[in-house]
């Protein structure tokens, strides 16, 4: 990864990086596959770099939002049950190619994914305001015992 780099670069963290080469150029979802993180899931279209240890699930014949909101909801209890420990907790390719996917019809994948997006914009602002409200506190008890 560089500083100012020219496209995204996913690796096992909650946070995409940048770096000068691409190595994709696709709609996919970006699965961390070891870390604190493991299971995390971003989504992207367009240029791209992943770390080895990243998953670049593309090419779907499905909604890949519908895909990404299921996979937010089940792909975490799976990993829970599955994932390997060590020093690095990590999962393997067949925790992701062995999960079954439950498919709906097209206007209820369109109502779930609505839904779900509303429900995590909401949850972004109210931990948002959650952050500011520990600084807050923090400032405040910093002061208090001065």
């Amino acid at each position: 990864m560089v500083e100012n780099g020219q496209y995204r670069f996913y690796t096992c963290a909650k946070d995409y990086y940048y770096i000068d080469k691409y190595a994709f150029d696709t709609e996919a979802l970006l699965i961390s596959g070891n870390g604190a993180y493991v299971g995390y899931i971003h989504y992207y279209k367009g240029k791209f770099n992943a770390y080895q240890r990243t998953y670049v699930l593309d090419k779907f014949t499905e909604n890949i939002q519908y895909i990404k909101v299921y996979l937010d909801e089940f792909l975490s209890k799976r990993i829970n049950s599955e994932k390997k420990e060590g020093n690095t907790p990590y999962i393997v390719l067949s925790t992701l190619s062995d999960m079954k996917i439950k498919l709906i019809n097209s206007n209820d994948e369109n109502k779930v994914i609505n839904t779900f997006n509303n429900i995590n914009i909401k949850i972004n602002k109210e931990e948002l305001k959650l952050n500011k409200l520990i600084e807050l506190k923090k400032g405040l008890m910093q002061n208090m015992f001065v």
